[in-house]
């Protein structure tokens, strides 16, 4: 079982490369969605989205890391739940009604799917300025910025997430 997991870290890894290199980079002029994780502001690129939805019937998957919460079946298809609050070390992300489910994009050949504390809306880049000197230590944290309202958001890249091998790394 173990050789077959690494077989197919291999695979994913190899098929991500490809993606770069086919798909560069997206214009910031893409919507971003908006959703709370822990206290934080987040934002996510709508091409990276494959659908947002209420919180399905979770089936736990046991020996694996805390922050896999398990899997999820949406319209006939798996995904691996994460709670991305638990990922970053923050406290559990609590059960609530507000709660939703975010899928990864199929464009990123990955079945996995982040909980979220709750929604704020879809967004423009153009509400927000860029914070230059502020640097996030999360290798998929792409942006800091701030809002009007002078409000820290964070800008996650999906694509970015889903390539890590500690993200793959759910077992205990």
């Amino acid at each position: 079982m173990r050789k077959k997991t690494s077989i197919m870290l291999d695979y994913q890894l190899a098929l991500n490369a490809q993606i770069d290199r086919i798909n560069p980079s997206q214009p910031t002029t893409t919507p971003v969605l908006g959703f709370v994780i822990g206290n934080d502001r987040w934002l996510v690129g709508m091409n990276e989205i494959g659908e947002v939805l209420p919180v399905p019937k979770i089936t736990p998957v046991f020996l694996t890391r805390p922050w896999f919460l398990g899997m999820i079946n949406v319209h006939g298809n798996l995904y691996g739940l994460c709670d991305l609050a638990q990922f970053i070390g923050d406290a559990p992300t609590g059960s609530d009604v507000r709660n939703r489910v975010i899928l990864v994009t199929s464009r990123l050949y990955s079945n996995c799917a982040i909980l979220t504390g709750s929604m704020l809306g879809i967004r423009s880049m153009a509400e927000f300025t860029l914070v230059t000197d502020n640097e996030d230590l999360h290798p998929f944290v792409i942006g800091i910025y701030h809002d009007r309202q002078g409000r820290t958001w964070r800008e996650l890249s999906l694509a970015r997430l889903v390539r890590l091998q500690s993200f793959y790394q759910v077992a205990e």
